[in-house]
């Protein structure tokens, strides 16, 4: 299985990426970037709820800024069989999020939301 992580940023793709493959491993998985039957790709959008805010970019701490951005993240989750490209499953995780832009990029709170998520979603996944 290989991971292909699109469109999330650089900032939490690491430890978003090392979550997911902990919770896919506990499915008795294992990540192989070279010989690989599936890839796992990984989608960040983000929803702005303020019309108001769509210019602000939540993920650059700006001093200047102090009103408090709400929006929804979403991080959708693919996985397709290399050969085919077939889609195995899919399934999704979301967060409606109240902050000051950089306020929530605290990986040390973020990691066990996100360990938990994922868990949860894959639960769905047929084990090996």
């Amino acid at each position: 299985m290989v991971w292909k992580p699109e469109t999330c940023r650089c900032s939490l793709r690491d430890y978003v990426v090392a979550e997911f493959d902990a919770a896919f491993q506990e499915k008795g998985l294992q990540r192989d970037d070279r010989i690989n039957d599936i890839r796992v790709l990984l989608r960040y959008n983000h929803v702005n709820l303020d019309p108001e805010q769509q210019r602000i970019d939540p993920f650059i701490r700006m001093e200047s800024i102090t009103v408090e951005l709400n929006y929804i993240a979403v991080l959708e989750i693919e996985i397709v069989e290399t050969a085919t490209n077939n889609r195995v499953w899919a399934g999704s995780i979301s967060r409606i999020h109240q902050v000051t832009p950089g306020e929530y990029m605290h990986e040390a709170r973020a990691r066990p939301a996100f360990s938990g998520a994922f868990s949860e979603v894959l639960a769905s996944y047929p084990a090996r």
